[in-house]
């Protein structure tokens, strides 16, 4: 069974939320004076209404930013005449969920070790990346963003692991052939795993990250995802998180 963290990443729209988080948790703090029973009890009903004001705004700005990453990803693609607009438009909630909410990452340090991995295998729509990477920081900025597809621009038609030709902070591994992402993930989820048995200890926990992948229809027709599934789940890896882009639509 696989349990999601909860982790505030450091995406530039969910500063509000975690800002009202903070303030909750200081309400909080009340619970260990002493008070009167109904003044606890005042107190604790009025955290708990706190409470779902934080998570209800914090919905309300992950629902924005999906709608902000949509309208950069339509833009961009227009601009370009070229590009998929499916993904981006489809699973944009997604994006907001995982870079805004679960994943834990540093948008000024894309290297670090115990960062989580997103690869997108489902790699025609790369907008989708794109435009989260972007708004979570990476050193990606708007401009680049418009000259998606464009020679030597940081935005190519799939994404490209940084090299001489593309130097795209966020990229974990090049995507394009259909489910090859796939297998790269689950790669990723080993390399992890035996990390973790070679560098952890009971009072030092170096590598606990997991990896995120986004795959569509496509990846699943083609044999490598399968093996790779498989494999992953010979060997229990469970800090491999898979989404299924199913659009029932083969192009």
């Amino acid at each position: 069974e696989i349990h999601f963290r909860h982790l505030s990443s450091t995406m530039k729209f969910s500063m509000l939320a975690i800002a009202a988080a903070a303030l909750t948790a200081g309400v909080n703090g009340f619970a260990g004076t002493q008070m009167p029973a109904a003044r606890t009890f005042a107190v604790r009903q009025s955290t708990m209404l706190k409470a779902t004001e934080v998570e209800t705004d914090k919905m309300a700005a992950l629902a924005t930013a999906a709608n902000e990453a949509r309208g950069l990803a339509m833009d961009s693609i227009a601009a370009a005449h070229s590009g998929h607009m499916g993904l981006p438009l489809g699973a944009a909630e997604i994006g907001a969920s995982l870079y805004g909410s679960q994943m834990t990452y540093n948008a000024k340090d894309p290297q670090w070790m115990n960062r989580d991995r997103f690869i997108l295998s489902a790699g025609h729509g790369s907008m989708f990346l794109y435009s989260w990477l972007n708004l979570a920081g990476f050193d990606l900025p708007m401009e680049e963003v418009k000259n998606f597809r464009q020679h030597h621009s940081m935005t190519p038609g799939h994404p490209e692991f940084p090299n001489s030709e593309h130097n795209t902070p966020g990229i974990e591994c090049t995507t394009g052939p259909l489910g090859q992402g796939v297998a790269n993930a689950v790669g990723f989820a080993v390399s992890e795993k035996m990390a973790a048995a070679k560098y952890n200890t009971e009072d030092h926990t170096i590598f606990d990250h997991h990896i995120y992948a986004l795959a569509g229809d496509g990846c699943f027709q083609e044999g490598v995802s399968a093996e790779a599934a498989a494999f992953a789940a010979h060997e229990k890896l469970d800090n491999l998180i898979i989404f299924y882009d199913a659009n029932e639509v083969t192009l």
